[in-house]
């Protein structure tokens, strides 16, 4: 491992990865450090891309999507074509959203490697121990970085180690894996008897479907919910793993001294539906190309903040005012029917996946 690098980037999910990348293509020596063995494990994701027509409607700041987010066939478990949002009362609302499901750890291991080749040194089983200045902790030694990247997950320690504020509503969540044949449509399942203030979902892959939920406390555990939505259903889990999800909108600041942060960190997530793979990579990109800019051209480290917030901040914060109005609904399946009624697959559709932005514009 590294002892002393431009940039070390804590953390080796999506936008680690695509930080580290783009940092390490424009001339950077650059560290990524994972406290996992194994990139991409365990999962807890619900491992769907959307299309990149979907998300360049979702997220029209956002340019050069297809050099961003190409998924090649090798990745590719099914092709999506649309999905059916189901109401307490089982009433069935279709809609279109085109994508793909993937294996979440092999897509990570396939950005991982792009950073490689691009020239990142990818240093596993490495833990953050804390940091004081350029000096970085770690339980294999000390490092010293000019710039430290934060893309370290919902609760970052790395990000805390700067001061910033840790998102500041998480969102429990657990998935698992079934076996069987699921077409090629996601199901997102709605009531307080499934998930509590938040959604199961059944998306199909090869051969097996994702299966999982998301609550809002206070809550039954997820264990038990899962277990009850998988019994309701006649399914059999494997690989079941829980976690957070941020939910509450990016954080107030996400540059501090000489660390930024991306990703979950940063609360980088489209909190009306749990998604952030393509808003991680999109701010993980600006973070890389800031991070050279400020090394190699001497340009304020704060430029990194006021370019993802130029180019999917509103939308993100839209996202998370959809999501706190949703809540109130969302606490009652008499108002959940009477939402979805009125909605209709379209609405439905328009409220998850744009955070409510195709009712407005």
């Amino acid at each position: 491992m590294l002892s002393r690098c431009d940039v070390i980037v804590v953390g080796a999910g999506p936008a680690g990865s695509t930080t580290a990348r783009y940092a390490a293509e424009a001339g950077l020596d650059v560290l990524m450090i994972d406290k996992r063995k194994e990139i991409g494990l365990p999962v807890c994701c619900g491992e769907f891309n959307a299309s990149p027509e979907i998300l360049a409607e979702a997220l029209p700041g956002a340019r050069g999507l297809d050099e961003l987010l190409p998924i090649g066939p090798e990745l590719v478990q099914r092709r999506i074509r649309g999905a059916v949002a189901v109401s307490p009362k089982g009433r069935e609302y279709e809609f279109d959203l085109p994508g793909c499901t993937v294996n979440r750890d092999a897509f990570d291991r396939h950005l991982a490697d792009a950073a490689v080749r691009a020239g990142t040194v990818l240093s596993l089983d490495t833990k953050f121990l804390g940091r004081e200045g350029r000096r970085v902790s770690t339980n294999r030694g000390e490092v010293e970085a000019r710039v430290v990247v934060a893309a370290d997950g919902p609760l970052s320690p790395t990000a805390r180690s700067a001061g910033m504020e840790r998102n500041a509503v998480l969102a429990p969540a657990i998935t698992c894996r079934v076996d069987g044949e699921f077409g090629d449509r996601l199901r997102l399942i709605f009531g307080s008897s499934v998930a509590p203030g938040g959604y199961a979902w059944v998306f199909p892959k090869r051969g097996c479907a994702n299966v999982g939920l998301g609550v809002q406390r206070p809550a039954a555990p997820v264990p038990v919910l899962l277990r009850a939505f998988l019994a309701r259903n006649g399914f059999a889990a494997r690989d079941v793993q829980a976690g957070f999800v941020p939910v509450s909108g990016p954080i107030p600041k996400t540059v501090r001294e000489n660390v930024i942060a991306v990703g979950d960190a940063a609360g980088h997530v489209v909190a009306s539906n749990g998604g952030g793979i393509a808003t991680a990579m999109i701010c993980g990109r600006l973070a890389g190309l800031a991070v050279a800019r400020h090394l190699l051209d001497g340009e304020p480290l704060d430029a990194y903040e006021r370019n993802w917030r130029s180019m999917v901040g509103g939308e993100l914060l839209t996202a998370a005012r959809t999501k706190r109005m949703a809540d109130r609904v969302l606490r009652s399946d008499f108002l959940i029917e009477r939402a979805m009624h009125l909605l209709g697959g379209r609405g439905i559709r328009d409220m998850i996946v744009f955070g409510g932005l195709g009712i407005t514009r």
